[in-house]
């Protein structure tokens, strides 16, 4: 591979890629494993100060408790560091763009300085005591978000029980004017589908509490119909983990062309009935690993997503289709598709390279049952690990 500035110039075998190239211009970096740089689409890197401090259990006990965790003295503070720590834990893990939730639109000002490519997500929580809370304060919080060549911003309206439905399509209807990529938590719990339908009292009481107080009315029908409604004149954008379908689901995701964003371990951290995940690909849905956040996963290393599928999933995809999904379709989940997530002429030089015991036909795969570390990381042609 030959890289000029930021941009990969072409792709190739070694002698024809290097021809011409002066000595010092090539390196050879030994028995690794070069793939595009990993796309985490889905994150909360404000939540790794509470990793390890939370045991796996069920979503709603585990939310309880953290929200208790998020009250204690300097929260502020301490959540910031943490986005900071989790983003130079992804690169070290070999991700080079992440996809990131802030609650209260901080976590970019930190992340400008950490080499690493982010979409930072503004979140719109209808139930919040801060900002965000409606569109106004959704559409000022996005205009201060300084861009740059590593940084877009993104918009979020939380879940369809935290957002009212009409403020969940003026924020999709936003990020289309903004030509900028939007996101949402979609059918993640049971509770939450029954909620949709018009069964009030689905949720935990203090969920409850917490929706007469924001007024958060049931739209009365199934979660991917109120889905079409929110969406309509919309771009299609990416949905967050899509834990409980029902029959006709998928086809309906995939004609509405959403990504969707599957977290396997978080899943497995909360007791999720299996996923569907492989349904939704054979109906046409694209759909990327994410990691959710370090307070319900062991740690934010991307890959081991794609592993723990290979591993214990006996229907797994195969390798080579798993790390797509950590890269290129991880890439469109962000709407990066067209500067990342393969290695081509053109795209941006975001580049990992992991150890392998030898280069042969089945690296993907070992690459995929090690999970090892990144041993070299380059974002934008520029070495970062």
């Amino acid at each position: 591979m030959r890289i000029a500035d930021d941009r990969i110039i072409a792709v190739g075998p070694a002698d024809a890629v290097v021809a011409g190239a002066p000595d010092d211009d090539v390196s050879d970096l030994g028995e690794v494993a070069l793939t595009p740089g990993l796309v985490n689409p889905h994150a909360h890197l404000e939540l790794t100060c509470y990793a390890g401090r939370l045991e796996p259990a069920d979503f709603w006990a585990w939310l309880w408790a953290l929200v208790a965790l998020r009250r204690e003295p300097g929260q502020v503070e301490r959540e910031s560091a943490a986005a900071i720590t989790g983003a130079w834990e992804s690169l070290r893990s070999g991700v080079t763009c992440v996809g990131d939730i802030s609650r209260r639109n901080l976590n970019w000002r930190g992340l400008r300085d950490v080499p690493i490519r982010k979409v930072c997500f503004v979140e719109l929580l209808s139930l919040a005591d801060h900002p965000p809370r409606d569109v106004d304060e959704l559409k000022a919080a996005v205009a201060e978000v300084e861009e740059d060549e590593l940084l877009t911003v993104g918009v979020t309206p939380h879940t369809p029980y935290t957002v009212q439905g009409p403020a969940i399509r003026e924020s999709m209807l936003l990020a289309d004017t903004l030509e900028r990529p939007w996101c949402t938590h979609w059918a993640e719990s049971r509770e939450e589908r029954a909620f949709l339908r018009g069964e009030a009292d689905a949720f935990p009481e203090f969920v409850q509490a917490f929706l007469a107080q924001c007024q958060v009315a049931s739209p009365k029908c199934e979660a991917f119909e109120f889905l079409e409604w929110c969406a309509r004149g919309a771009s299609p954008g990416a949905l967050a983990h899509c834990n409980y379908l029902v029959p006709g689901d998928a086809e309906r995701l995939a004609a509405a062309g959403h990504v969707v964003m599957y977290c396997p371990r978080a899943h497995r951290f909360f007791g999720h009935a299996p996923h569907s995940y492989r349904e939704m690909l054979a109906a046409g849905v694209t759909v990327a690993l994410g990691t959710d956040s370090a307070a319900s996963n062991e740690d934010l290393a991307l890959l081991k997503e794609a592993g723990t599928l290979l591993r214990e999933d006996p229907q797994a995809p195969s390798a080579e289709r798993l790390l797509e999904m950590v890269t290129r379709d991880a890439a469109r989940a962000l709407g990066l598709a067209d500067r990342i997530g393969t290695l081509e002429a053109g795209k941006q030089a975001d580049l990992v390279a992991f150890p392998v015991s030898a280069v042969s036909d089945n690296s993907v795969r070992e690459l995929l049952e090690q999970t090892p570390a990144a041993e070299r990381v380059w974002v934008a042609g520029r070495r970062v690990i």
